[in-house]
C-alpha cells in the first residue's frame, strides 16, 4: 500500500520523466513527498506562469508531454498563460493542479476553481481523479490524449484527500506516441498531382515533427523541385540553407514570397494550421474556397476543413508522412522538372537577400541589424534561440538562418514572458549547448524573476534585454491609428545589468554596436566558466520598430 501521490509520482517515472517543474503548494504535499524519493529532478519556479511556459517549451523539445505542478486556485489561474501557448502551439503538456479537499465541493471553499469551466476552452481534457485507484487510468488517458492527433494540453485535478489515500494499484508502463501513416490511395493520388504541378510550395508547420523527417524532407524538396516555406516560428523545423528553402510565413515576411504563393498552382500544408499569422491575416486564401488545389496533411482528421476545403485532406503524421514520400519517390526514381528546381532556387536566393539587403540604421542607441547579423555568422548552428513576443522578434526572425531542428523555441500564441522560461527548459534539457533569450525590456519583465531560478539551477543561459523604454509593438500600433499619440507605453526601466547581479548572475550593458561582440563575447566566456546566467542590457534607440523602418516612415 502507498500513498496516491508516490504512486503518480511512480507512473510519471515510467514515462521516462526526468524532469517537471513546479510551483510548491500545500494541495500536493503528496506528490511533493514523493518526488523526493526519485531521480525526477523538481524545478523549483518563482511563478506559475513560468512553470507552466518551460513545460511547454520541454514538450516542445521531447515531443512528449511537458510537466507541471501548481496549487490550486491562484496557482492554477496564474498557470493558465502557459496552456494558452501549448494550445495554440499544439503542444503535448500535462498540467497537474492540487484541489481542495473533496467534501468541500461546492462552497465557494478556499480557493476553489471549476477547472472544467476555467480551462474548458483551452485544454483537450480537463479530468478530476476522485479516487486514488483511478490513478493510473486517468494518467494513461492524458498521455494519450495530450500525443494524440493534434497536440495539446490536459489539465488534472488532484484534491489532497485523494493524494493521502492508500492504494494497492501499480504504475502503468511506458505510453508511446501514436502515429499514423497515409493510406496508398492518398499517397498516389498526392504524388500524381504534385508531380504534375507547375509552381508547388510546401508550407510546414505544427510541433509533431523530427530531425529525420527535416531530412527526408529535403530529400522530397531535390526530387522535386518543391519551394519549402515554414511557417510562423518554426524556422528550425528545415534547414534555412538549403537550396530549396524560400523562407518563413511569419511577421514581416517579404513581399516576394506572398507574391510567390499567389502564384502557385499546388499548396501543400503539412503539418501546421495556416492560421492568423502565416495566412497574413488569412488572406492567402479564400475562406473555405479559393482556386488552387490545397492538400492539407495534418496528425487531426478535426484540423483539416476547418478553415480551407482542400483539394486532397490526409490525417496521418507528417513525420510518416514524409517517410513514405520520400520512400515512394526514390522508388520511381522521380527528378525534378527545371521549371520547378528554377523556381526554387529564386526563392531561396529571394530568401538570402531579403535577410543581407540594406537596412535603415536607428538615429541613436545599438543598431539590432548589425549585431544580429554578427551573431549570424559567429553562433554554433546548434545555438537555441528563445522569444517571446515584441517587435523585437522579428529582427530574430528575419537575420537568424536556423540550420538544425529544435533550436528555435518561440510561442504561436505570441505570449510575452515566454524567452527567459523557455531557455531555462532548454539549457536544462541540452546543458552542452548554448542557449540564448532574446527578450524586450516589457516582454523580460513578465518573468525576469526566474533569472533567480536559472541562478538555483545551474541554467547557464544568455539573456539579451533589448530596451527601448517602452512597448514597442504597440507604440507602433498607435503611431499607425493615433498618430502622435503615446500614453501609456512608455517604461520606466531597472538597471537590468544590475538586477541580473542582485540575483547571482552577471550582468553586461551594451550602449554602442561596435562594442556589441566583444562584451557577447565575454558574457559567454563568463557563462561557460561559471554554469550561471548572464544578461546584456542592449540600449537601443526608441524610434526604430522593424528591421529598416522608423516611426516616422510607418
Amino acid at each position: 500500500m502507498k500513498e496516491a501521490g508516490s504512486l503518480l509520482v511512480e507512473i510519471l517515472e515510467n514515462q521516462k520523466v526526468n524532469r517537471v517543474f513546479c510551483v510548491p503548494g500545500e494541495s500536493y504535499l503528496s506528490v511533493m513527498n514523493g518526488l523526493q524519493e526519485t531521480s525526477i529532478e523538481t524545478v523549483l519556479c518563482k511563478h506559475e506562469g513560468a512553470a507552466s511556459i518551460m513545460a511547454e517549451a520541454d514538450g516542445k523539445l521531447t515531443g512528449r508531454p511537458g510537466i507541471a505542478f501548481v496549487t490550486r486556485g491562484p496557482g492554477a489561474t496564474n498557470a493558465a498563460s502557459g496552456i494558452h501557448i501549448a494550445q495554440q502551439d499544439s503542444t503535448p503538456m500535462i498540467l497537474f493542479v492540487g484541489q481542495i479537499g473533496k467534501e468541500m465541493y461546492g462552497r465557494d471553499a478556499f480557493q476553489e476553481v471549476d477547472y472544467q469551466q476555467f480551462f474548458g476552452g483551452m485544454a483537450k481534457l480537463v479530468v478530476e481523479v476522485q479516487q486514488a485507484d483511478r490513478l493510473p487510468e486517468i494518467v494513461s488517458r492524458a498521455y494519450h490524449t495530450a500525443m494524440s492527433g493534434r497536440p495539446g494540453p490536459v489539465i488534472i485535478a488532484l484534491p489532497e484527500n485523494m493524494l493521502t489515500e492508500k492504494t494497492k494499484n501499480k504504475p502503468i508502463g511506458y505510453i508511446n506516441n501514436l502515429s499514423s501513416a497515409p493510406s496508398t490511395s492518398d499517397l498516389a493520388q498526392f504524388i500524381e498531382d504534385i508531380k504534375s504541378a507547375d509552381n508547388p510550395i510546401l508550407i510546414l508547420g505544427g510541433s509533431v515533427w523530427s530531425s529525420k523527417a527535416g531530412k527526408d524532407l529535403e530529400s522530397i524538396s531535390e526530387m522535386l523541385g518543391l519551394t519549402i516555406l515554414t511557417s510562423h516560428r518554426r524556422q528550425s523545423f528545415y534547414n534555412n540553407l538549403h537550396f530549396n528553402y524560400g523562407g518563413d510565413l511569419g511577421l514581416g515576411v517579404n513581399p516576394k514570397l506572398i507574391e510567390r504563393i499567389n502564384k502557385s498552382d499546388y499548396l501543400v500544408l503539412l503539418g501546421g494550421r495556416l492560421s492568423e499569422n502565416p495566412s497574413q491575416g488569412f488572406s492567402l486564401l479564400g475562406i473555405p474556397e479559393h482556386d488552387k488545389k490545397f492538400v492539407h496533411i495534418h496528425p487531426g482528421p478535426e484540423e483539416i476543413g476547418r478553415i480551407y476545403k482542400p483539394h486532397l485532406g490526409i490525417a496521418c503524421s507528417p513525420i510518416s508522412f514524409v517517410n513514405a514520400l520520400n520512400n515512394a519517390l526514390k522508388g520511381l526514381n522521380t527528378k525534378p522538372s527545371s521549371q520547378n528546381q528554377v523556381l526554387a532556387n529564386q526563392a531561396h536566393e529571394e530568401y538570402l537577400e531579403w535577410g543581407n539587403m540594406p537596412l535603415e540604421a536607428p538615429n541613436s542607441g545599438v543598431d539590432l541589424t548589425t549585431i544580429f547579423r554578427h551573431l549570424r555568422e559567429n553562433l554554433d548552428s546548434n545555438t537555441i534561440i528563445t522569444n517571446g513576443a515584441g517587435n523585437y522578434a522579428v529582427w530574430g526572425h528575419r537575420l537568424f538562418r536556423f540550420t538544425n531542428f529544435g533550436t528555435q523555441l518561440a510561442p504561436i500564441s505570441g505570449s510575452m514572458g515566454y524567452g527567459l522560461p523557455a531557455a531555462i527548459a532548454a539549457k536544462l534539457r541540452n546543458p552542452n549547448k548554448t542557449v540564448i533569450a532574446l527578450a524586450g525590456d516589457g516582454c523580460f519583465q513578465m518573468t525576469e524573476n526566474e533569472f533567480a531560478t536559472a541562478v538555483q539551477y545551474n541554467a547557464g543561459v544568455i539573456v539579451f534585454v533589448v530596451d527601448n523604454e517602452m512597448y514597442g509593438t504597440i507604440r507602433m500600433h498607435q503611431h499607425k491609428n493615433y498618430k502622435g499619440k503615446y500614453k501609456h507605453t512608455g517604461l520606466i526601466n531597472p538597471d537590468f545589468n544590475k538586477l541580473a547581479v542582485a540575483m547571482g548572475g552577471k550582468g553586461f550593458t551594451v550602449e554602442k554596436t561596435e562594442d556589441f561582440m566583444s562584451i557577447y563575447d565575454e558574457a559567454s566566456e563568463w557563462t561557460n566558466k561559471n554554469n550561471l546566467p548572464s544578461l546584456l542590457h542592449i540600449k537601443t534607440g526608441s524610434e526604430m520598430v522593424l528591421p529598416g523602418k522608423r516611426f516616422s516612415s510607418l
